[in-house]
């Protein structure tokens, strides 16, 4: 099910133009973007090792998918020129570059740069040899980019050729015009998982991004071993100025977050028992005037029955927060 969902993603974008020679001249020109190198999880180096000893054995069997677009479309290129973009098979260009070894290239066309980060995370996720970190951070990358995007393809300019992606397992008009589910619900239900699973991924996401590039390769390829939920718990704040760069300093921000709130919910509970003790007295002055003479009873109980619920409210509120 997993390779039919891939390759009926590929067809969708492939160039009917795919000759020998043309080939041939494009395979010194292609370029490697470490903004979409990104979206590859890593291998681990046995995991490489075999690979590259399988292509030096049998050849690169599969094809590297490259996207064949202009300047204008990656502006930091610098050029506006054709340009060739690897987008599928880092590790077997790295492997065949190293050992000048021959392969195969299949051409792709897409509108954006940004779709071809939806291509490059749901070709990923359509694979079965993902670890369950590498799934989960590709979802939440999913799920955020879709956000950013408003849950919306943009279909500008996408007619008969350049009509050559669409968001696989959802249904068009869901986006648009189904107000009532959610991206996360959507997502959840194309991959087979909960609500709060996508979320809880998109969160694993976002910290990871927030990760020095080589600690987040490392996390992800399985070679550190990093709790979960201080990843996600660092996804939750505020973008941290640098990238973390290993478990102690994630760690430390991670308590230093923890520390600042704790310090919060400490300084906003004690305005609250001020304004819970200041309750007390005002109800206690409104009970002691029961007994002066020529007082306005009806007054003063209507007084005393609005300071009693005020005050059963914050106490409420008090009771609420340290039961958090």
């Amino acid at each position: 099910m997993a390779k039919k969902y891939q390759l009926g993603l590929e067809a969708k974008a492939m160039i009917k133009d795919q000759s020998l020679l043309r080939h041939e001249d494009i395979k010194q020109h292609i370029l490697v973007l470490p903004e979409l190198a990104a979206y590859i999880p890593p291998l681990l180096p046995d995991e490489f090792k075999q690979l590259e000893e399988n292509i030096i054995q049998n050849g690169c069997r599969e094809a590297l998918l490259v996207w064949e677009t202009t300047g204008e479309h990656v502006p930091d290129l610098g050029t506006i020129s054709t340009t060739y973009i690897l987008i599928d098979g880092h590790n077997r260009f790295a492997i065949c570059q190293k050992h000048h070894i021959d392969f195969k290239v299949h051409l792709m066309n897409f509108p954006s740069l940004e779709q071809v980060k939806f291509f490059m995370i749901d070709n990923q996720l359509g694979r079965r040899n993902l670890a369950p970190e590498q799934v989960s951070y590709l979802r939440g990358l999913r799920y955020l980019r879709e956000k950013k995007e408003k849950g919306r393809y943009s279909r500008d300019n996408q007619k008969g050729q350049n009509d050559l992606y669409e968001l696989e397992g959802a249904n068009t008009s869901e986006i648009v015009g189904e107000g009532q589910q959610t991206t996360a619900n959507r997502l959840g239900k194309q991959f087979n998982v909960s609500e709060k699973t996508i979320k809880r991924d998109a969160a694993y996401a976002q910290g990871l991004e927030q990760l020095d590039p080589a600690f987040k390769q490392d996390i992800l390829s399985g070679k550190i071993k990093i709790d979960k939920a201080l990843v996600q718990e660092l996804g939750k704040l505020d973008r941290h100025s640098e990238p973390i760069l290993n478990q102690d300093e994630l760690e430390r921000v991670i308590q230093q977050a923890q520390d600042k709130q704790n310090n919060i919910s400490k300084s906003r509970r004690s305005v609250k028992n001020e304004k819970a003790e200041e309750l007390k007295r005002q109800l206690n002055q409104l009970v002691s005037q029961l007994n002066v003479k020529k007082v306005d009873l009806d007054e003063v109980c209507r007084e005393i029955i609005e300071c009693a619920r005020k005050l059963q409210k914050e106490t409420n509120n008090l009771n609420r927060g340290e039961a958090v």
